[in-house]
């Protein structure tokens, strides 16, 4: 069975938290050194799931060949019980997955929009489709350029057990996380100023 872990973050009064976004970079961060797992899922407490086999159905479209390189995330659309039937761009969220996000198929695809969604963890680190290819070297990867020790710091943050992750999953190798895996390493990476000075909430996260 699944352990289910509570987090609380850390939040200061003058210290930008940066809303969902901020707290879904923590929850990376700490699930990076908990599991590295390849894949991610984000749902909101608000929310349930009615088919029994959506992982089944995401892990497919994630784990196919063609999927390594298209496809960052696979996302269920959201559904809301009593809501005005006819408010197809209100509520019922109509428009936007079916027509509106239809036409982004063109431009990589529709945007990520909230929760329901599973995430390729890599994505979520700042590699690019370009950098696929390259993703068995070392370090960590940005537009197809090998970063230093010192720029994958400044990219991911000082936390060496999280950079570690990290390069583990842009390179596409087994991570032994229950080494590296305690609760100063955890509190580190979920400080409220651990962002600071750091590509997070630019290019690597949310």
């Amino acid at each position: 069975m699944p352990h289910l872990i509570y987090i609380s973050r850390e939040k200061r009064p003058k210290q930008p938290h940066h809303h969902k976004a901020g707290a879904m970079n923590v929850l990376t961060r700490i699930s990076g050194l908990m599991t590295n797992a390849p894949f991610m899922l984000n749902l909101d407490c608000d929310m349930y799931v009615n088919n029994s086999k959506i992982v089944l159905h995401a892990l497919c479209i994630l784990l196919d060949s063609k999927g390594e390189k298209e496809v960052a995330f696979a996302q269920c659309p959201q559904r809301f019980y009593d809501a005005v039937k006819d408010d197809a761009y209100g509520n019922q969220l109509v428009a936007l997955p079916m027509y509106i996000g239809s036409g982004f198929a063109g431009l990589q695809g529709i945007i990520y929009a909230g929760t329901n969604c599973f995430h390729r963890r890599k994505v979520m680190y700042g590699l690019s489709p370009n950098d696929i290819q390259n993703a068995k070297k070392d370090h960590g990867f940005t537009n197809g350029t090998l970063l230093s020790d010192k720029e994958t710091i400044q990219k991911f943050g000082t936390s060496k057990g999280f950079v570690d992750s990290a390069t583990h999953i842009l390179k596409g190798t087994t991570f032994d996380h229950y080494k590296s895996l305690d609760l100063e390493a955890a509190s580190e990476v979920a400080s409220c100023n651990y962002e600071y000075n750091t590509a997070w909430g630019k290019e690597v996260g949310k």
